[in-house]
C-alpha cells in the first residue's frame, strides 16, 4: 500500500503545484476577452503580479484608471458614453502597478 502512494506522490505534487498557481495577468485578460471585452489601453509597465483587482460601474459617467510607476501614482479617465469600461489593476512585487483598460458595448 505504501509503495502505491510513494509512486503516485510526484504526480499528485505536480498536480497540486499546477492547480495552486495564481493566474498571470495575461490569463486574466484572456478570460475577460472571452466574455466579449476588448483592450483599449495598457497603462504602466507590465510584469509578474502578486494580486489583481477590477473596477467597473454600470451607472458612472466615467471610470478612472490608476497605476503606479516607480512609486508615483498616475491616473486617466475613460468616459462611458457608448461603451462600458473595465479597469483591471495588477499589483507587482515591487509595489508598482499596471492597468489594462477594456471596453464592451452597452
Amino acid at each position: 500500500m505504501i509503495s502505491f502512494f510513494a509512486k503516485q506522490f510526484p504526480i499528485y505534487s505536480l498536480l497540486l503545484l499546477v492547480v495552486g498557481c495564481a493566474p498571470s495577468a495575461h490569463d486574466i485578460v484572456e478570460e475577460w476577452k472571452a466574455k466579449g471585452w476588448t483592450i483599449v489601453d495598457v497603462l504602466g509597465t507590465e510584469g509578474s503580479i502578486k494580486r489583481h483587482g477590477k473596477l467597473m460601474s454600470d451607472q458612472a459617467q466615467a471610470v478612472e484608471a490608476s497605476w503606479v510607476e516607480k512609486g508615483r501614482r498616475k491616473t486617466k479617465v475613460y468616459p462611458q458614453k457608448r461603451d462600458r469600461i473595465l479597469v483591471l489593476r495588477f499589483f507587482k512585487d515591487d509595489d508598482d502597478q499596471f492597468a489594462v483598460v477594456m471596453k464592451k458595448r452597452k
